[in-house]
């Protein structure tokens, strides 16, 4: 199944998939192959936009998020300053709409990890735990994960994550995860916290990034360092709520674009 996507500056696969918001995918000289849940796209740029051969072209075209509007967003946030120059550096990135639960698992993985680790990891419980697509493998369900055991995780090399993992699956299965959703922002991220080994940055990614909730902005030492002398010695949590409140509805855009371009330009 194929459908075209015409290359504007409000979307980049790269900037999109490499801004730290998600793990499942691979590059090769071609393109970008994206795994969520148990679906697959191959995407190829083709002269002025990107060719999408999946197996759901309804579920990408909302994993992308291709129905809001990040012209209108950028312009309402823009400030001639700081965040315009991040904007205009990462201006094609997309918030992914990913699932809430793969969400949860995947940061827990991502805590004090580099991404090629974090991406093995997860790669070797799909493999280990997850159905068997035909070529690639999908995201373990919660009864795989919380059947697994501890010492699965720990010889996957999730290292002290293996009981994170383990005990959250276990404690999600008595849990009603679906009406998470219904929750505010302020209950659901207590809910999460409430998770072993899922503190307030943790929380917040799965927020913005499981649950689209744009009005939490998540800080960590990229974060720290764009505002270190605006807000020097403020705590991150402190932070965190500072900067919603700076940046309203649409602080985790505004987090996205500020983390990419920090980490980035500190790159070169």
């Amino acid at each position: 199944m194929k459908f075209e996507i015409e290359k504007t500056p409000y979307f980049d696969v790269g900037q999109t998939l490499y801004c730290g918001q998600v793990f499942r995918f691979t590059e090769d000289k071609d393109g970008f192959d994206v795994y969520a849940l148990n679906h697959r796209a191959r995407i190829e740029q083709k002269s002025d936009r990107y060719v999408f051969d999946c197996d759901d072209a309804d579920f990408f075209k909302r994993y992308f998020d291709f129905d809001t509007d990040y012209c209108f967003i950028q312009s309402k946030v823009e400030d001639k300053g700081l965040l315009t120059k991040a904007i205009e550096f990462g201006r094609g990135i997309h918030i992914l709409r990913q699932d809430a639960l793969e969400t949860v698992f995947s940061f827990l993985i991502s805590q004090n990890n580099h991404i090629p680790r974090i991406k093995g990891i997860i790669e070797r419980m799909c493999a280990g735990l997850g159905k068997d697509m035909g070529g690639y493998y999908a995201f373990p369900t919660l009864e795989a994960m919380a059947g697994a055991g501890e010492d699965y995780f720990s010889s996957i090399g999730a290292g002290y994550r293996a009981s994170y993992l383990d005990r959250t699956a276990k404690s999600l299965l008595d849990k009603n995860f679906d009406s998470f959703k219904n929750l505010d922002t302020p209950d659901l991220r207590s809910a999460l916290m409430a998770l072993h080994g899922v503190g307030r940055k943790v929380a917040d990614c799965i927020l913005l990034f499981g649950f689209n909730r744009f009005d939490v902005f998540p800080v960590d030492t990229w974060i720290k360092k764009v505002f270190e002398a605006e807000y020097k010695d403020v705590p991150a949590d402190r932070l965190s709520v500072m900067l919603v409140d700076r940046y309203g509805e649409y602080a985790g855009f505004v987090q996205q674009w500020l983390f990419y371009y920090k980490r980035e330009l500190d790159r070169q």
